[in-house]
């Protein structure tokens, strides 16, 4: 049996040698210990491990001693780090760490001993950054609400005759009319709630109430389909039909003529308003449902062994030692749903904005139009573009995956994709994948 000295390497830095009388270094974690009035317990911080910081107290012998010197010194006064291969650790990535004490003595001739004292060199990573699309996307359909909500103030039937305020509301009634109609088949609880409103317009509209208080019922109206949010399905199901709402012929504004009498000039122009409020604010709820979708994540924290993520302690069993790591599934949206998405919602905007003759408005859905496509083209950078590809065979999902991404361990790339009833028979049939 190997005695502790053969276990020794010679040491070194930078390749060059030298000789150890004895060696240290710390261990532990970096802690900072909160202590708080009136309190008897403190909270401990834990920051980290420390760095490593070997001392060293190293001796060059022989008749070449201060050529060895020399050469050590330039190793030690070299910038950056370098390798030093510590007696006992092995080869580490060390830098010097302060002044280093040299010393020689007429009672040790022919040596020249060092108080070599290193720091653990680690690895420079600056923070990345990025800009906050979703926060951004999302700030800008506030103002937009904000906008909807001025524009809006502009509608009023109060002093106009009885038979144009009844004119007034009908026109609404059928425009909430068309809305649920919409929302049947998509939402139950969204086309509830706007058969509920279309019966109070003769309430929200008519003076006194407040333009805005219409406003607010459209948005709750929109806002009240919380099963929607399930997953990235749902949410694209809920972000088309909203915006196929917007482009309805049922909410297209009328136009209104020089030769219409003064009476079909205010029921016209009152209408419009109406038509407008409902077509931008379901143009808001759209793109701001766009943040809700799930995105890709870059990285995922390391939890060590023995760990999970609630602070529970794991339970181990023999039984358990090879049964595979389970990883919830995030239902993310494809690269064609996030381009779809995008290309309705563009279609929307472009024609609301060639429609309204307001320059705030006009300008709010212009900005929410460029903070859409920036959200989208950063999770696109993040999305894997897809392909169509049929097996020629009932094949497992493992062999497929070893055939097109020449990686088995990707046979979810395939299941999860396509809804594949059982990973061992995919079935002859058209087969959304990623491209690479």
């Amino acid at each position: 049996m190997a005695s502790w000295k053969d276990k020794l390497v010679d040491a070194s830095f930078r390749g060059v040698a030298f000789k150890v009388e004895d060696e240290s270094a710390g261990v532990g974690r970096r802690v900072e210990t909160h202590e708080f009035p009136n309190r008897d317990k403190p909270y401990t911080e834990d920051l980290g491990k420390i760095s490593q910081r070997p001392n060293i107290s190293a001796y060059l012998i022989g008749d070449d001693c201060f050529e060895q010197r020399d050469r050590l010194i330039e190793a030690l006064n070299k910038p950056g780090p370098g390798t030093l291969i510590h007696p006992t650790y092995g080869e580490m990535k060390m830098c010097v760490d302060g002044e280093i004490r040299v010393s020689t003595s007429n009672s040790e001739g022919r040596m020249v001993r060092l108080d070599l004292k290193f720091v653990e060199a680690g690895e420079l990573s600056y923070p990345t950054s990025g800009a906050a699309t979703a926060q951004n996307l999302t700030s800008s359909c506030s103002a937009l609400d904000d906008c909807i909500s001025d524009n809006f103030d502009n509608f009023s039937i109060d002093g106009v005759a009885d038979f144009i305020q009844n004119d007034v509301v009908k026109s609404a009634t059928g425009m909430m009319g068309y809305v649920s109609d919409s929302m049947k088949v998509v939402d139950s609880v969204v086309s509830d709630a706007a058969r509920l409103m279309q019966g109070d317009i003769s309430v929200l509209l008519p003076p006194p109430s407040s333009g805005k208080g219409f406003v607010d019922q459209l948005q709750k109206m929109w806002r009240s389909g919380n099963r929607l949010y399930g997953n990235a399905g749902d949410l694209f199901t809920m972000i088309k039909t909203f915006s196929g709402i917007s482009l309805g012929s049922d909410l297209q504004p009328v136009g209104v003529w020089k030769t219409d009498s003064a009476t079909t000039k205010t029921t016209k122009e009152q209408s419009n308003y109406v038509a407008s409020a409902i077509r931008t604010t379901a143009i808001s709820e759209a793109a701001n449902a766009v943040t809700s979708l799930p995105a890709p994540a870059s990285q995922t924290p390391n939890i060590q062994q023995g760990q999970t993520q609630t602070g529970w302690p794991s339970v181990t069993h023999p039984a358990l030692n090879n049964a595979p790591d389970v990883n919830p599934s995030v239902d993310l949206p494809t690269w064609d749903d996030l381009v779809d998405i995008r290309d309705t919602l563009n279609q929307s905007i472009d024609k609301e904005m060639s429609r309204t003759n307001d320059d705030r408005l006009f300008l709010a859905l212009r900005r929410v139009k460029a903070d859409l496509n920036t959200d989208i083209k950063s999770r696109l950078e993040q999305t894997e573009k897809t392909v169509v590809r049929t097996p020629d065979e009932v094949l497992p999902a493992l062999v497929l995956a070893a055939t097109w991404f020449d990686n088995a361990a990707r046979e979810t790339d395939i299941t999860r994709r396509n809804a594949v009833a059982h990973p061992g028979f995919v079935p002859v049939a058209a087969m959304r994948v990623p491209a690479r």
